[in-house]
């Protein structure tokens, strides 16, 4: 079919329904979708030779606008997810810290230098590998084989993905010790079950690379840590020497109930906050938070707070700004 001319204007019209078109299946089209969408196949050549569209692999293709927008170490992580999703004939999900990512958990970026995917097992992946790993502009992929059920495979962001639980375990095989345990932790902040099902996987599959360091992980994962500047925090003031704290604990007055607490230290009778980045947008949040602290101070509890800046390192500091507001609080009754 020969590609007919069209004016700058239907040029436009016809990227923006290609994108449309593209957008459920995270940004990517192949060559072959051009005919289902009633267009020509030889398109490309046209798009790709006047930067409309971007050669993401073999058949594989994006709008420049789609890439372009992909800023983030992230972003292009995803983009690159489904540009290779794209390229492998058969089933194959999201894996490892590729789906952690989809699934919007937390993932340090030292583990987004690969993509992941999982293709069940019986499937040959020789092939597979060589063909996502050929020189394109795709980054190298890891293709892993296990007996994976169809009811652990979902879609997030229109790519086929293994389940939350699934993905926070499986990026916590390739994650940092103690980001491992933050993603093991928001798994479980969404579903307190988790933590069984995520143990279940590491009976289930013994010998997957990084099981060893996946179970020590799940073995600090709690069910209260909302952000993964908590996690963080949490197990580095443990290795400090601090005893572990109490998660999101409600603290009262007499005038009822305060709020709940990043962490409370009960033998120190200190609280811990974690302050992220945008934990406060406004004065009024900062107005709001001053009262808090002040209730809580009020309470006997001292308050001992730092950010990422603080928890990025070591926690030394923090933890012996602990110790010695402890020597500061007074007896108190934690609320029933």
């Amino acid at each position: 079919m020969d590609t007919p001319r069209r004016t700058s204007t239907e040029q436009d019209a016809l990227r923006e329904r290609v994108r449309e078109a593209a957008q459920p299946r995270g940004g990517v089209f192949r060559r072959s979708d051009l005919a289902s969408w009633d267009l020509e196949p030889t398109l490309v050549v046209t798009m790709v030779r006047n930067g409309s569209w971007v050669r993401l692999h073999h058949g594989v293709y994006a709008d420049r606008l789609t890439v372009d927008a992909a800023v983030t170490v992230e972003a292009r992580h995803l983009l690159n997810a489904a540009a290779a999703v794209a390229a492998i004939a058969g089933p194959v999900s999201l894996f490892g810290p590729t789906a952690a990512l989809a699934c919007g958990l937390p993932v340090h970026r030292r583990a987004l230098g690969t993509v992941h995917l999982v293709r069940p097992r019986g499937h040959d992946s020789r092939a597979l590998r060589r063909r996502v790993s050929s020189r394109d502009h795709l980054p190298a992929a890891a293709i892993h084989v296990i007996d994976i059920t169809d009811d652990e495979v979902t879609k997030e962001r229109g790519l086929p993905t293994v389940t939350r639980e699934l993905a926070a375990w499986s990026a916590a095989l390739f994650s940092p010790p103690d980001w491992a345990v933050a993603v093991l932790d928001a798994a479980a902040w969404q579903s307190p079950e988790a933590l069984r099902t995520m143990e279940e996987y590491g009976t289930r599959w013994p010998r997957l690379v990084g099981t060893g360091e996946a179970r020590r992980a799940l073995q600090h994962a709690r069910t209260g840590a909302q952000s993964p500047l908590e996690s963080l925090s949490r197990v580095r003031l443990v290795r400090e020497g601090l005893a572990e704290p109490s998660l999101q604990v409600p603290i009262s007055d007499r005038d009822g109930l305060i709020g709940y607490v990043d962490m409370l230290f009960d033998d120190l009778g200190v609280v811990g906050e974690a302050d992220g980045h945008v934990k406060y947008e406004t004065r009024e949040d900062l107005l709001r938070e001053k009262s808090r602290e002040d209730r809580l101070r009020a309470t006997g509890l001292a308050v001992v707070r730092w950010d990422w800046a603080q928890a990025s390192g070591s926690m030394r500091k923090v933890a012996a700004n602990i110790m010695r507001a402890s020597a500061h609080s007074r007896p108190w009754r934690r609320s029933a």
